[in-house]
């Protein structure tokens, strides 16, 4: 697994896409699977016309504390992706090996 990679946490009718960024979660877009609101950037409430219906696209990344307070109904959506986040940041597969140089 990269660390810099996208991450996607999924739960029935939400997805959150994300990024690890030095060890923060860094939350990128919100996708409320289940609702048809015109998809809109927070917390400018620019709407976006051409993305998909129910979708939440953050200006600045929030970190995942900021990101619940933002979205704070979506508390199982936010407790969905700390778990993800724990088992990417404690992934080691991905890190170099001591002792070799890279």
């Amino acid at each position: 697994m990269n660390r810099n990679m996208l991450h996607t946490t999924a739960i029935p009718g939400k997805v959150a896409v994300w990024q690890l960024v030095n060890r923060a979660a860094r939350i990128l877009r919100v996708q409320l699977t289940t609702e048809a609101f015109t998809a809109y950037r927070l917390p400018s409430l620019t709407k976006l016309p051409d993305a998909q219906p129910g979708t939440i696209v953050f200006d600045a990344y929030p970190d995942l504390v900021d990101a619940r307070e933002l979205l704070s109904e979506h508390g199982d959506l936010w407790d969905a992706v700390r778990e993800d986040y724990w088992a990417a940041l404690l992934n080691t597969a991905d890190l170099p090996s001591p002792g070799v140089d890279g």
